[in-house]
């Protein structure tokens, strides 16, 4: 073997593993970011979850978006009639109808959700989104089923998304207590301290993952 073609079969070698190595490194870097999404996402619905809605924030803050909680009502006897598969068809379905914000969507746990809202006219857009919810599902069997939202929304906060949730969380819970469908934060009105009753998952439990500040 010539030392001209011998050169060339090196290179070509080294070009093969150059070329692996590189294909092994891209994979390994594909399955790294698809590993970080999965942890920012909620495994039922594909929304965002806490960590999701926190990422989230990171990146809309300067925006000033509007913060939204949504607390499905009647959602409990779906569980209890229908069992848990009923359930999720439901949550799913919910799920999707909050895909259409102008912003992000969150799953916070249960039947609670939430979303960062860029529309210019968040309250109006609020009532679209309960409008939506309240639509009926329809299981495999043919029953249909429908729950409502109680929907609670506040401007963004300076003190980062905790707050603004916690102001949007208190307007949820006047939304409900009143049965109004939505209200907008009043701090004159809307008590952070409120008792809540309810046995799903508060925000008030959520926040300290939620990134103060950020």
């Amino acid at each position: 073997m010539t030392d001209h073609l011998l050169s060339g079969v090196l290179f070509a070698a080294g070009l093969t593993l150059f070329c692996w190595d590189q294909y092994r490194l891209y994979v390994a870097r594909y399955e790294l970011a698809a590993l970080h999404r999965a942890t920012l996402r909620d495994p039922l619905t594909g929304l965002a979850n806490r960590a999701g809605l926190a990422d989230a924030w990171a990146q809309l803050a300067a925006l000033r978006p509007w913060v939204v909680m949504v607390d499905l009502d009647g959602f409990k006897p779906v569980n209890d009639t229908h069992g848990h598969a009923a359930g999720d068809l439901v949550l799913t379905a919910v799920a999707s109808r909050l895909r259409s914000v102008h912003g992000v969507a969150a799953r916070l746990g249960g039947d609670e959700f939430a979303a960062l809202l860029l529309d210019t006219d968040p309250a109006a857009a609020a009532r679209q989104l309960a409008a939506a919810v309240a639509a009926p599902v329809r299981l495999p069997s043919g029953v249909a089923l429908s729950v409502t939202a109680s929907i609670g929304i506040a401007p963004a906060s300076s003190a980062g998304l905790a707050a603004a949730l916690a102001d949007a969380d208190a307007a949820m819970y006047r939304a409900k207590t009143t049965r109004a469908g939505v209200m907008a934060f009043d701090p004159l009105r809307d008590d952070h301290a409120t008792a809540d009753p309810r046995p799903a998952v508060r925000v008030r439990d959520l926040t300290p993952s939620l990134g103060v500040g950020r």
